[in-house]
């Protein structure tokens, strides 16, 4: 699993963010959940998809849950 490399350059918060932003698609919301303040949740989720650590991370794990999906199929 590719995305198990990415995850040792994650902070826990950013983990958690992202594993939000896969279960939600809103990136305010994520960061909210993830603990990031709601003063700046709109701002942190943005900055926090351009980040490469965090894109590759989700691009990984969705990648994963389609080729699971196909599996069942």
């Amino acid at each position: 699993m590719r995305w198990c490399y990415v995850v040792a350059k994650l902070t826990e918060k950013q983990k958690r963010f992202a594993d939000y932003y896969i279960e939600t698609g809103n990136a305010t919301e994520s960061a909210k959940r993830a603990g990031y303040s709601p003063k700046t949740a709109r701002v942190i989720g943005q900055e926090n998809l351009l980040k490469p650590a965090i894109k590759s991370y989700i691009d990984a794990r969705l990648k994963e849950m389609d080729e699971k999906r196909i599996m069942k199929a």
